[in-house]
C-alpha cells in the first residue's frame, strides 16, 4: 500500500511541474491562452499529491490480524 502512495505522490509532483512549465513557457506550445490549461494541470497535480497522502494515512490506520 505504501508503494502505491509513493507512486501517486511522484505522479502528482510531476504533474505540478508540468503545470508550472506550461505556465511559464506554454505560449509557444499551447497558444496565447495557456494559463487556463496550466492552472487546471497544476490543480490536478495538487489533487494527486493529496490523494497520495490520504492513501498513506489510511494504510497506517488499518490493523493487521
Amino acid at each position: 500500500m505504501k508503494k502505491w502512495s509513493n507512486i501517486i505522490r511522484i505522479l502528482g509532483i510531476a504533474t505540478c511541474l508540468v503545470g508550472a512549465y506550461l505556465m511559464a513557457f506554454g505560449e509557444p506550445i499551447i497558444g496565447a491562452d495557456h494559463t487556463g490549461i496550466a492552472t487546471v494541470v497544476g490543480i490536478t497535480g495538487i489533487g494527486l499529491i493529496s490523494t497520495g497522502n490520504t492513501v498513506s494515512f489510511a494504510g497506517k490506520k488499518k490493523e493487521e490480524p
